[in-house]
């Protein structure tokens, strides 16, 4: 494991980013990135990152395969989807 790393367990590919609508001046994204959880099971790495004038922040969240199935059902959920 690196010596530094965002998410907990190894990050074994990038799937890829969505951008959220923008507010004002801050561009929000958010990179979505496969895991090997330290278990061996696979899971989803989140990494809100927001940047605005002379600012930034990155907001890295790790979920396991439960965890990123409910935020979908969720999502799901919210755009009228069964």
């Amino acid at each position: 494991m690196a010596f530094f790393n965002l998410f907990k367990g190894e990050e074994v590919g990038d799937l890829g980013q969505v951008e959220a609508l923008q507010k004002s001046f801050v561009k929000t994204k958010m990179n979505v990135h496969k895991l090997c959880l330290e278990d061996g099971a696979t899971g989803v790495g989140l990494n809100i990152v927001s940047k605005g004038f002379l600012s930034s922040s990155s907001f890295p969240i790790s979920l396991d395969e439960a965890q990123a199935r409910d935020l979908v059902n969720k999502i799901n959920e919210a755009l009228g989807d069964k």
